[in-house]
């Protein structure tokens, strides 16, 4: 245990728990250097002596330490001091324990190898942060009304060590521990259902079932009957009576998945479940009880539909208690190189084959991309390189494709855009030449939709993944509309 005789900022301390010997010294060294009092402790049981002996502003803990868990060091240290900050040391790309250490209420985290930079900042935004819980503290004590926010940390898990991403880790954490509305906002292909499933795998309520409703591939008129369950004979073709979404998720949590595109009529029903915590099948005539932990996402701009009408205000604010903006991917390029490693060890993994090399070349070309169609793409991307390629390298002519994509302000590649003008031009003239003799002019633009529009549909529910919902918005229309005409020119995508 070593303890600093000479404090050099007032009332500014900080510990550094560490079993390496290395570690200590070098943050310690950092810290002094830019002024703050440090002192050190090599596992445990000096971390709880010297905690009991000093108030400190920040603690620097290691998870793993030879006689303590560093989780459960965290709630002790928590019970003694709630107000000091405690910044978690991780082993790189560890965000499970990030995720864990956020639920025991831990300021931050900071990965192996330490970046100098990011050591100071964290640190100054951690005392920053201990500094106004102390005053609010004394606020309270003295009467006085507080008008300080309470920091909120950051973080999550999936794959990444970007800032955007560690914010995301860190509100996981958070609200894992509580039952509130989340509400995950990002681009399709982002993760938004892998952070929702990590917030339900973090809960009290990961020993039921996480739910999963995309609210753009059901019908509007059977929206109703899917969420909240109908009795047999509730209308023409209820032969028997089916279970709603909301019912199977008893006591687990329900992940509804681009809510902006429920109906208006069903938005009402569910601000009433959520008001009520109680649904009522079709037909039924009776309410029921249900234990649902509700956590949704959308890709559109929801306020923005509130403004419009098409989104109930009251129903947004029920479901925005906790909201989690997932960047894409063109906004935290430095995450690209431990998603690629993490693409091609699950592929090497799941075809029993060795993990293959990854050159510089072929990151530089990854890290350039532009990835409209962020994780997602990048995922298929590596998938489709590492079948089509040699199996000995990922090498730079896997990825050639890349060079020839130009992208529109839609998101559409050209050779989309390409394929549809080709197929639109094909079938005027197709049209023409049969028609040469007998030209319904007044008529052609039914004959010409009607031969485009199938194909142009199919064309575009490809290049989204069957995503309807992007799909409506690249062909700019409504997603109603989208349905009744996928259901009238009988695609199946």
């Amino acid at each position: 245990m070593e303890f600093n005789k000479k404090p050099q900022m007032e009332d500014i301390r900080i510990l550094i728990a560490d079993d390496d010997d290395s570690i200590r010294f070098v943050l310690q060294k950092l810290l002094e250097k830019d002024g703050f009092s440090v002192d050190a402790a090599k596992n445990g049981r000096e971390t709880l002596e010297c905690y009991q002996a000093q108030t400190y502003t920040v603690v620097f803990l290691d998870i793993i330490m030879p006689d303590a868990n560093g989780l459960d060091l965290i709630s002790e240290l928590k019970d003694i001091d709630p107000n000091s900050s405690i910044i978690t040391i991780t082993a790189h790309g560890d965000t499970q324990t990030a995720i864990e250490a956020a639920k025991r209420h831990s300021y931050d985290y900071v990965t192996k190898p330490f970046d100098r930079q990011e050591i100071i900042d964290i640190t100054n935004r951690a005392v920053k942060a201990s500094t106004q819980a102390r005053s609010t503290v004394r606020d309270q004590k003295d009467g006085k009304e507080s008008t300080s926010v309470q920091q909120s940390s950051d973080k999550s898990r999936i794959v990444g060590q970007s800032t955007a991403m560690r914010k995301v880790f860190q509100t996981v954490g958070r609200a894992a521990v509580s039952d509130e509305t989340v509400l995950i906002i990002g681009e399709s292909g982002t993760g938004k259902e892998l952070v929702a499933k990590a917030i339900h795998e973090n809960s009290d309520r990961d020993g039921s079932d996480f739910i999963v409703v995309d609210c753009s591939a059901i019908p509007p008129n059977l929206m109703e009957s899917a969420l909240f369950g109908h009795v047999k004979g509730a209308f023409t073709g209820a032969d028997q009576t089916h279970q709603g979404k909301f019912e199977q998720a008893h006591q687990g949590t329900i992940f509804l998945d681009e809510v902006g595109e429920l109906p208006h009529e069903v938005q009402m029903k569910l601000l009433r479940v959520l008001q009520e915590r109680e649904i009522e099948p079709i037909g039924s005539g009776r309410r029921q009880k249900v234990d649902v932990r509700v956590v949704s996402a959308t890709n559109r701009h929801l306020d923005q539909e509130v403004r419009k009408g098409s989104f109930r205000q009251d129903l947004f604010y029920r479901l925005n208690v906790i909201p989690i903006y997932l960047p894409p991917l063109r906004e935290r390029l430095e995450d690209i190189p431990a998603l690629v490693d993490l693409f091609v060890s699950r592929f090497a993994e799941n075809y029993g084959q060795p993990k293959v090399p990854i050159s510089n070349k072929v990151m530089e070309i990854l890290v350039q991309h532009s990835w409209s169609g962020n994780v997602r793409e990048l995922e298929n991307s590596i998938k489709r390189a590492l079948v089509m390629g040699s199996g000995n390298a990922l090498l730079p002519e896997h990825f050639s494709d890349f060079e020839a994509a130009v992208t529109f302000g839609t998101g559409i590649d050209f050779d989309l855009q390409n394929a549809v003008q080709q197929l639109v031009s094909h079938q005027v003239e197709q049209y023409l030449d049969e028609k040469e003799t007998d030209l319904e002019l007044g008529n052609l633009y039914s004959e010409i939709r009607r031969a485009y529009e199938k194909p142009l549909f199919e064309a575009v529910l490809d290049y989204t993944d069957g995503n309807r919902s992007r799909a409506a918005q690249v062909l700019g229309i409504n997603r109603n509309t989208l349905h009744s005409r996928i259901q009238e020119l009988s695609i199946h995508k």
